[in-house]
């Protein structure tokens, strides 16, 4: 089976830091690479990955991932080595990884037409399944299609990031459904919102391969506590090195964040008499306050707030080299 990986890269400073090139050396592995930057890198950044790709494309261009995704494809369109393949992967540097030898999720993957690692059926945000878009998986009797091609060549830059999600990451698995293609992939919600974010300790423990910069990298409504934490690490240390996440965090996370990073409680419900009638619901909102919300007769809802500091756990923690020492 022969792998074109286009890898989308973008980075506010214009690095393409540690962990990002040892992602792109195991893709090397099982695959040839085209890396497509959305920042404009120097040379120097672009030297450190030159030996693993077959090509870069790079330059600052405003469609987030799915417009690198479109690039890539063009690239090797027009360059006449895209029918060589027998699969694409589209995928980004929005995580941590491979955090185990991808060489086991490529097996289960054989057979699929379309698919990738993560699976989302939360239908409150969209309207359908969906691949998530950070790792894709698309097989040559799709990516050889008219509807696949046009689909990917009328990508542009929209106003609004939600808007590329809607269009582009829904859009893409709605065009497989339109089409009579089954999505698939290795990990699905199982009833739960977005798991790779909000319970990434689950996952990894299932062989997931990855971990989601965010989860660590800016306070976001992720019920992620230090224990938690600490059971990720010890799952994963002995194949990854850990260095390349502190080190990416110790440049681009909130330190200000940092007192405050592990939150104090976990999320519950409670029903009481019948849930058309009452109950109440703990969260974190997206200012990252600890929320409990009572609702009356799925209609009226009352929410309180606790402020941050009662949030969450305080540290002293001044940088994340503690990671290193679970």
């Amino acid at each position: 089976m022969k792998i074109l990986v286009i890898f989308a890269g973008y980075d506010k400073d214009n690095i393409i830091d540690d962990y990002v090139v040892y992602y792109i050396k195991e893709l090397k592995k099982i695959a040839n690479i085209i890396y497509v930057s959305d920042c404009n890198m120097p040379d120097n950044e672009l030297n450190k990955i030159d030996n693993y790709c077959l090509n870069t494309i790079n330059g600052r261009h405003g469609e987030y991932d799915f417009g690198s995704y479109k690039r890539g494809y063009l690239y090797a369109k027009e360059n006449n080595i895209l029918q060589t393949y027998d699969k694409i992967i589209f995928c980004n540097d929005s995580c941590y990884g491979p955090l185990f030898n991808l060489d086991n999720i490529l097996n289960k993957m054989k057979d699929y037409n379309f698919g990738g690692i993560s699976i989302s059926k939360d239908l409150k945000i969209a309207k359908h399944d969906y691949i998530t878009s950070f790792f894709i998986i698309i097989d040559k009797t799709i990516f050889n299609t008219s509807f696949f091609n046009n689909f990917i060549s009328e990508i542009k830059k929209e106003e609004d990031k939600m808007d590329i999600i809607k269009k582009y990451e829904f859009g893409l698995s709605k065009l497989m459904i339109d089409n009579n293609i089954e999505l698939k992939a290795l990990f699905d919600d199982n009833g739960e919102f977005n798991r790779p974010y909000f319970n990434p300790l689950s996952l990894i423990e299932e062989g997931y391969p990855f971990l989601k910069k965010h989860v660590l990298e800016k306070k976001i409504t992720v019920p992620l506590n230090i224990d938690e934490l600490k059971k990720i690490i010890k799952i994963i240390k002995n194949n990854y090195d850990i260095k390349l996440i502190v080190n990416h965090l110790n440049r681009v996370a909130d330190k200000k964040q940092i007192k405050y990073l592990f939150q104090k409680y976990k999320p519950y419900k409670k029903v009481f008499i019948n849930e058309k009638l009452f109950f109440l619901f703990t969260r974190y909102s997206p200012s990252g306050k600890y929320q409990t919300v009572y609702k009356f007769f799925n209609f009226l809802t009352i929410s309180i707030e606790k402020p941050i500091k009662d949030s969450y756990i305080e540290t002293n923690y001044q940088d994340f080299n503690f990671l290193l020492e679970i």
